[in-house]
C-alpha cells in the first residue's frame, strides 16, 4: 500500500476534504475498508483487502493531463476513481469523460463522483460506464454513522472520530452555501467555494447578507465590523481584505496566484481562533 500523505499541507479545500476520505481508505481495518468502498460504490466488492489507494494520480502532461483525486485498484479485477468538486448544479460532463479515461485498465471501471448536490447530477446519469455519485452530506453522515453502529474499534474508531471531526463543520458551511451558489456564475462556483472554505477555517460561520435580491455579501468575522468579505452577483466575485488585498475571482488561476496574499493578509486582520 504506498504511504499515506500524513504530514503533506494542502492548499485547496477540496484537497484537504478528498485527502481525509483517502486515509480512510488506506489506513482503515479491513472491515472498514471494504465498508466504506462499499458505500461509495453503492454495493460489496471482493477484493477490497488487496486493494492500493493513490491521492492526485496525475496520467498525462501539459494541459492534457488529468488528475484523479483517489484511485483505488485492486490488480486487473476492478478500479475505483474518484474525482470530487464544491461546485454545486454545474456540467461535470467533460471531467467525467476525461476522468474515466485516465482510469487505465482493468475488467471493471468505476468512476465516483462527489458534490455537493443532494441529488444525483443529470450528467452523471447520462455517462457511458459506469459512474456513481455521491453527495459530501453522505460522506458526512457515513463517517459520523459507522462509529456509532459500534463498526469500529481502536485504530478505525480514533481515525472516524478525527475525520467526523474534520467534516462535520466544514460540510455544515458548504451547504449554507447553496443559497448563494445562483449568483454566483457555474464556471466560477467551484473557485468561489474554495475561498469562502478557506476563509471559514480562520473565522467560522460568517455572515451572509443580502443588500439586493441578486446580490450576497459574506462578511467575516461573523461579529463585528467585517475584516474580509466576498461579494457576489455583480460579475465575478470579489474578495477583498480591510486596508489590504483585493481580489477579483474571474478564474480559478486568479485564486489560486493570490490565495497565499489573501489569507496571510486576512489572518493579520481576523481575530485568533480560540
Amino acid at each position: 500500500m504506498p504511504v499515506p500523505r500524513l504530514f503533506e499541507a494542502f492548499c485547496e479545500p477540496c484537497e484537504q476534504w478528498v485527502h481525509v476520505l483517502a486515509t480512510l481508505l488506506q489506513l482503515g481495518g479491513s472491515a472498514t475498508r471494504a465498508a466504506l468502498v462499499d458505500e461509495l460504490l453503492g454495493d460489496p466488492i471482493a477484493g477490497t483487502e488487496k486493494m492500493l489507494v493513490s491521492e492526485r494520480r496525475a496520467v498525462g502532461t501539459g494541459a492534457d493531463a488529468v488528475t484523479i483525486d483517489i484511485t483505488v485498484r485492486n490488480g486487473d479485477e476492478w478500479v475505483c476513481g474518484v474525482i470530487a468538486d464544491f461546485a454545486f448544479d454545474v456540467d461535470r460532463s467533460a471531467a467525467i469523460a476525461a476522468a474515466q479515461g485516465a482510469l487505465g485498465a482493468a475488467a471493471r471501471k468505476v468512476l465516483i463522483v462527489i458534490t455537493p448536490d443532494r441529488r444525483q447530477p443529470a450528467e452523471v446519469a447520462a455517462a457511458s460506464g459506469e459512474v456513481v455519485h455521491k453527495s459530501w452530506l453522505r460522506v458526512r453522515d457515513w463517517v459520523q454513522e459507522r462509529p456509532e453502529r459500534g463498526a469500529a474499534t481502536g485504530v478505525d474508531l480514533v481515525l472516524l472520530r478525527e475525520a467526523e471531526y474534520f467534516y462535520t463543520p466544514r460540510v455544515a458551511e458548504l451547504y449554507r452555501l447553496e443559497e448563494l451558489m445562483p449568483q454566483v456564475v457555474p464556471d466560477r462556483r467551484a473557485t468561489f467555494a474554495s475561498i469562502f472554505l478557506a476563509l471559514n477555517d480562520l473565522a467560522p460561520a460568517p455572515t451572509i447578507v443580502h443588500p439586493t435580491d441578486a446580490t450576497a455579501v459574506v462578511r467575516y468575522p461573523r461579529t463585528g465590523d467585517p475584516q474580509v468579505t466576498i461579494a457576489t452577483g455583480d460579475g465575478d466575485p470579489l474578495v477583498a481584505v480591510v486596508g489590504a488585498s483585493e481580489v477579483r475571482l474571474d478564474s480559478h488561476a486568479a485564486l489560486t496566484a493570490a490565495r497565499s496574499q489573501i489569507l496571510a493578509d486576512a489572518r493579520r486582520v481576523l481575530p485568533a481562533r480560540k
